[in-house]
């Protein structure tokens, strides 16, 4: 396309500069994304969703979008097209659907209902997949969001369990649910403990995708607290409200299956979501109760709000039923994430460097951004109890998001292991960039999809 000597002038490409032209009676809306040496997938998803929500503010219900020409400086086809389809959908996101009263332009229907990619040809079955494959991902990212920004008195551990059924329908994915008898069977006291003080009782949710064959699953565990009060420990008032999103880790594993299950990518992964209220009540579970996991090891509780910990305990043990290849948790584990990396990057520990490895370069390249913090033996020490075999928080406030994620490690046998405290990056308190937005994020879908579709392209 090319531009009169005005429009060049006054235009520079400057990234995050925007400019508005009409050629031949079309408006052509310009986004910049800096110099060509420092070009960035990321500058890219940001110009695109800055256009494409400029389009929607003016009621357009049709727009074209030039893919980006690179000039082969390093990015393939694929990558830009995935870069523009994902962002131009996820920029877009809103969450509306308890707003009854709305402003005269909530009114009119805004939505864009059809996008046109056009730019040099390329392989036409390869980059109908990317963009099939990039809308899949960006609506499970979708779906993930919706449910971290649904209100606690819709979202409970049932209704939870229940949406994910729908969705495991809707995707062709195996769900099982088991309900607060069954959990108690088990003998996941953990998750009984931490449910005890709701009307809402617990519930166990189990997913199964085989696309792989016969080979060793990954096990996925997502916290799933729909509402987190504290419970007896009961957090201040200021800012509970956000609490309703303590279950993102769980939102995020259903969005990475509907999005595997979509794709019919060859691997085999297993989601595993505890879900409970933590609420204070008579029945509530106390500072100094001793619970037993799923495992037979007994814990010390000192805090109820640190409760996250307690169900993902039993979600880690029983993931060893399945004989993982690896197992991996998503929760928004600790405030102590927001100190360490504030909402730029999420916390990972591990205990196997290969699949931190993996994770990272994931994350990197769809810039859902990992940071491995350390797992060593000092700080195992500060989970140690008098009167259990571990103790729920650590000795003192240092090292909050460690000792979280060195307690989980207690209860993973000898898998291969890696938790991801996304407590900074999922819960957000204003946008990140211009597609991803305030409150839920949606963290997790796009990386462990990415993550998901190495391993299968590896094997």
């Amino acid at each position: 396309m090319k531009f009169d000597s005005q429009t060049l002038k006054d235009f520079k490409g400057k990234d995050s500069q925007t400019y508005l032209v009409y050629q031949n009676g079309k408006r052509v809306f310009l986004s910049g994304v800096g110099k060509k040496e420092k070009f960035t997938l990321e500058k890219l998803r940001n110009s695109c969703a800055r256009a494409v929500k400029y389009a929607e503010s003016l009621k357009l219900k049709k727009i074209a979008i030039e893919i980006f020409n690179t000039d082969g400086k390093g990015f393939s086809y694929g990558d830009i097209v995935n870069a523009e389809v994902e962002s131009a959908i996820l920029g877009t996101y809103s969450f509306k659907k308890y707003k009854k009263t709305k402003s005269k332009d909530e009114e009119d229907d805004s939505r864009i209902n059809e996008v046109v990619l056009f730019g040099k040809a390329g392989n036409e079955k390869d980059i109908k997949k990317v963009i099939n494959d990039s809308v899949i991902i960006a609506n499970g990212t979708i779906t993930a969001r919706d449910i971290g920004n649904e209100p606690g008195n819709y979202m409970y551990p049932d209704s939870l369990a229940k949406l994910v059924v729908s969705e495991g329908k809707k995707h062709k994915y195996d769900v099982k649910v088991l309900n607060e008898k069954e959990i108690a069977k088990l003998g996941m006291g953990g998750v009984i403990g931490v449910g005890k003080g709701s009307e809402n009782p617990p519930r166990f949710i189990i997913m199964k995708y085989n696309g792989g064959g016969n080979k060793n699953p990954i096990v996925f565990v997502g916290k799933g607290v729909t509402f987190d009060t504290g419970g007896i420990s009961l957090k201040p008032g200021a800012g509970m409200e956000n609490m309703k999103m303590d279950m993102c880790g769980a939102a995020a594993v259903v969005g990475i299956f509907n999005a595997v299950a979509s794709m019919k990518l060859k691997v085999n992964i297993i989601g595993i979501i505890p879900s409970v209220e933590n609420m204070p009540s008579h029945n509530a579970f106390k500072p100094g109760d001793i619970l037993t996991a799923y495992n037979g090891m007994t814990i010390e509780v000192q805090n109820t709000d640190a409760e996250g910990r307690l169900i993902l305990a039993d979600g880690v043990a029983y993931a060893d039923n399945f004989k993982p290849k690896y197992i991996i948790d998503m929760a928004t584990l600790t405030g102590a994430a927001l100190i360490a990396l504030g909402h730029t990057a999420s916390i990972a520990i591990t205990n196997d460097n290969e699949l931190y490895n993996k994770v990272r370069k994931a994350g990197d390249e769809v810039f859902e951004r990992v940071w491995e913090l350390p797992s060593w033996d000092e700080y195992d020490k500060l989970i140690d109890s008098d009167v259990a075999d571990v103790c729920n928080i650590g000795k003192g406030r240092a090292a909050g998001s460690i000792t979280a994620g060195m307690f989980i490690k207690r209860f993973v046998a000898d898998n291969k292991w890696l938790h991801l405290d996304i407590a900074g990056t999922a819960m957000l308190p204003a946008a990140a960039s211009e597609y991803v937005p305030k409150y839920s994020s949606g963290v997790g879908v796009r990386l462990f999809t990415k993550f998901l579709i190495n391993e299968a392209n590896n094997n």
